[in-house]
């Protein structure tokens, strides 16, 4: 490396926010961070200064970005070498390819300083070390649950789901004095806990909201040590894989059940709603498990939906929950009719009085309308709403503050057996409020809006 590359490298460094003494056991050790990856290297030493109250820093964005090599060079050249004793655990999802994987980077990335290595650990001349280990299935990683470790590497972190993220944290504990606990995770958008870890890690930084957490994103393109194949390979990939693997797009992932979506087009500011659009209700119940309420207006010259309202709460009775919704409804809305969940008809004996959800409903002003539940039919409608109208515009348009439907909408995935419909175990409350908001609507052809409409609004959104 010349003088002003040097030059060039530590002044990017600095402007990161790493300290000399980091940026000199890096070069004195043979690593040489690309540009875009000092920001977490000073994360890293961000965490030692406990004012910050960072824990955990994620990598994530496109495959063949370097985030595992910047990963090992942070805990084997840095935290290892100046805190004697730590002992950290590099966690995969498999053994064997934790091993292969942690073979390969340390070869490549460790070989400046002095250590040992077998299959299931490096350790370091000062007695620190990396415990490799590796998981076939979420269920796996109990086993690391009760083990002290000062710092933890959870490569491919979407392979496992929130919970058992949450509970491996309970692992990462200490009883040095000059240490802080950490968390170092690699991702990929897709996976079991690709809503969990957008929750945590993403949403945050993309709100300018982050407390104990940091996300960098991290692209192929800003790797020049690249393989020209696989750079060939990714710059090949089309559709869905190709937006999580190639552009590292939270939006988007293998197996997305609504890849249509895209917050761009269908996300908008809310909007004045004309008075002569029809209004109406979603309603999926729930109580434990979050009950949603979608308010919608149909626009009758485009045929397009607008979902304008929503709440999305757990624990409210049935009282509560028909209360809240005729508190949040302005009485100069006219709105039309509720389509609700089927189940709420469901009889229930408390006293010997038999009653219903949607009994109680009615008892407190709300006349509810049983939705349409056929799972695959719904999936279709929402599919179809998704689709842009002859106007260019797409079918279903939604205000920015349904925050929840704008979230999990995105988020669900297909169901593995029945692969047309979506998967139940998802977070599925706000879009099962929207395929019942959607029960009676159809999409407006170009003949159909070359159309006097003068019929009733009803009746014009009559599938």
């Amino acid at each position: 490396m010349d003088k002003s590359a040097a030059t060039n490298l530590i002044q990017t460094a600095y402007e990161a926010g790493c300290p000399e003494e980091q940026v000199r056991q890096f070069l004195s050790s043979g690593y040489v961070a690309l540009p875009h990856l000092w920001k977490f290297h000073a994360a890293a030493r961000q965490v030692d200064e406990r004012v910050y109250g960072i824990r955990e820093i994620m990598l994530d964005g496109t495959r063949g970005s370097a985030k595992s090599h910047a990963i090992i060079a942070q805990v084997g050249l840095d935290d290892c070498q100046r805190v004697p004793g730590l002992k950290y655990l590099f966690l995969r999802l498999t053994q064997k390819a934790a091993g292969q994987s942690f073979g390969d980077l340390v070869a490549r990335v460790l070989h400046g300083v002095k250590h040992t290595q077998n299959t299931e650990q490096v350790t370091f001349a000062n007695g620190s070390r990396i415990v490799i280990g590796g998981f076939k299935d979420d269920n796996d990683v109990t086993k690391y649950q009760g083990i002290e470790y000062d710092g933890l590497v959870l490569e491919e972190a979407t392979h496992i789901s929130g919970d058992k993220y949450e509970r491996l944290l309970g692992s990462v504990r200490t009883s040095k004095s000059n240490w802080v606990p950490r968390v170092y995770l690699s991702s990929n958008p897709g996976g079991l806990g690709h809503l969990f870890f957008r929750q945590r890690f993403v949403d945050p930084e993309k709100n300018r909201t982050q407390t104990f957490t940091r996300r960098y994103f991290s692209s192929y393109l800003d790797n020049p040590f690249i393989d020209d194949g696989y750079k060939r390979y990714l710059e090949g990939l089309t559709g869905d894989l190709a937006r999580a693997w190639r552009d590292g797009d939270w939006d988007i992932f293998e197996g997305q059940a609504f890849g249509a979506f895209r917050e761009a087009l269908h996300v908008v500011q809310p909007f004045e709603i004309p008075a002569h659009w029809t209004r109406w209700r979603g309603i999926d119940w729930g109580n434990a498990a979050p009950f949603c309420c979608l308010w919608g207006a149909h626009d009758p010259d485009t045929g397009r939906v607008v979902v304008y309202r929503e709440i999305y709460k757990t624990g409210l009775s049935d009282v509560q929950q028909a209360r809240q919704i005729a508190d949040m409804t302005p009485q100069a809305e006219r709105v039309g009719m509720t389509f609700a969940d089927p189940s709420m008809w469901a009889k229930d004996t408390k006293d010997s009085v038999v009653t219903s959800t949607q009994m109680v409903y009615a008892q407190n002003g709300l006349m509810l309308t049983k939705a349409d539940n056929d799972r695959l039919s719904g999936k279709r409608k929402v599919d179809r709403m998704l689709a842009n109208l002859p106007d260019g515009r797409p079918g279903l348009l939604i205000f920015c503050n349904c925050v929840n439907l704008v979230r999990t909408l995105p988020q669900l995935i297909y169901d593995k057996t029945r692969i047309e419909d979506v998967d139940t175990t998802g977070e599925d409350h706000a879009y099962d409020a929207l395929r019942y908001l959607l029960t009676t609507v159809r999409l407006v052809t170009e003949p159909m809006m070359r159309q006097k409409q003068n019929t009733n609004p009803w009746m014009e959104m009559k599938l």
